[in-house]
């Protein structure tokens, strides 16, 4: 039995060297994984965001469109499942980590309006299987502050829909799916029209920071990202034929961030642009810049500006175009928080 649980032993040794070495670490012999049940590390997941907006909404077929609105919401709470981790980024100076969030985000918009000021809100559940990989890199004086490099790949699959059970287009009348005509034609029915879709989307992410002390959470960080999503027919909920033939097959997108962290205190500027594809009529992309401060103090809460042009992203509002400026909160936990270290010099360099 020794000598079994001893070549055990040396097997797994073997195999943690192994992994190292795929894994581009050198010659250090990786920890193997272990679970993370308390202090998991949020990294490019969904924010929480609430705002108003001097901009009004169009709405085929309200009596009151343009709408002034009262407010606007993007509820999205991630619920961690138990985090799997690879190395220790305090003793090692680098980590990987492997999650499961599900994200139960939920779009609500108030209108200025006398009757049915809710509008019918956006639904996306969803589940993110994310990789992410933390690591310390010297910069070219080894003496001076060192860099960090932050990557990230996200599979997500959801369900995004209003929660409506009228007819797609406004020409027809019943519900859905037992519409009259069965083959409508645009306009579509934004008042109580359904929207429904599963979606497959796969996203990168990267950061790297400069100047970066871990014992103030200070640093330069530059970043950007991509995503592609497909529209799925499959499963309860899927998207019709013609739906597909309107909204399209799917969306891709690109971004860029900026941002500077001072002791905790995180002040942040990201573009983005997306655009949709196998749709018809053709759609035009959306471009997004936003500008947010989050003091250490808030505890994650922040406040923020947003400019969004192009197609609205308020579910079957998606063909009615949009100029609109959005100020209000953001929250968001800064996942630098747990990386803090107050040892006498960066993890990984002594």
């Amino acid at each position: 039995m020794r000598l079994r649980g001893h070549q055990s032993g040396r097997w797994g040794r073997r195999v943690g060297a192994l992994l190292g070495v795929l894994l581009g670490w050198g010659g250090a012999e990786a920890k193997g994984l272990h679970v993370e049940y308390d202090l998991q590390t949020p990294l490019f997941l969904d924010r929480t965001y609430l705002f108003v907006s001097p901009s009004r909404i169009q709405r085929q077929g309200d009596p009151d469109s343009p709408l002034p609105l009262v407010f606007e919401g993007q509820f999205a709470p991630n619920l961690f499942l138990p985090q799997l981790k690879l190395d220790d980024f305090k003793e090692d100076g680098r980590e990987t980590l492997f999650s499961a969030v599900f994200t139960p985000n939920i779009r609500l918009r108030m209108a200025n309006t006398d009757s049915n000021p809710i509008l019918p809100p956006s639904y996306l559940m969803k589940l993110t299987l994310q990789a992410a990989h933390l690591r310390l890199l010297h910069g070219p004086d080894k003496d001076g502050a060192p860099r960090v490099l932050a990557l990230g790949l996200n599979v997500i699959a959801g369900h995004y829909s209003n929660g409506e059970d009228g007819c797609f287009f406004a020409n027809q009348t019943g519900t859905d799916p037992n519409c009259e005509p069965a083959e409508g034609t645009l306009p579509l029915n934004e008042i109580t029209g359904s929207f429904s879709t599963n979606v497959l989307r796969f996203e990168l992410h990267s950061r790297l920071g400069f100047g970066v002390d871990l014992h103030r959470l200070s640093a330069w960080l530059v970043g950007a990202n991509a995503f592609y999503e497909l529209n799925s027919a499959i499963g309860p909920g899927g998207m019709s034929p013609a739906q597909r033939h309107v909204y399209g097959n799917g969306h891709w997108g690109v971004g860029l961030v900026g941002e500077r962290e001072v002791n905790g205190n995180r002040f942040r500027l990201e573009g983005s642009f997306s655009h949709p594809f196998g749709e018809t009529p053709a759609q035009r992309g959306t471009l997004s810049v936003e500008v947010a401060a989050n003091p250490r103090w808030a505890s994650g809460f922040g406040v923020f500006a947003r400019y969004v042009r192009g197609q609205d992203y308020y579910n079957i509002l998606f063909l009615e175009r949009i100029s609109l400026w959005q100020f209000g909160l953001v929250f968001e936990l800064n996942p630098g928080a747990r990386l803090k270290t107050d040892s006498g010099k960066p993890p990984g360099f002594q």
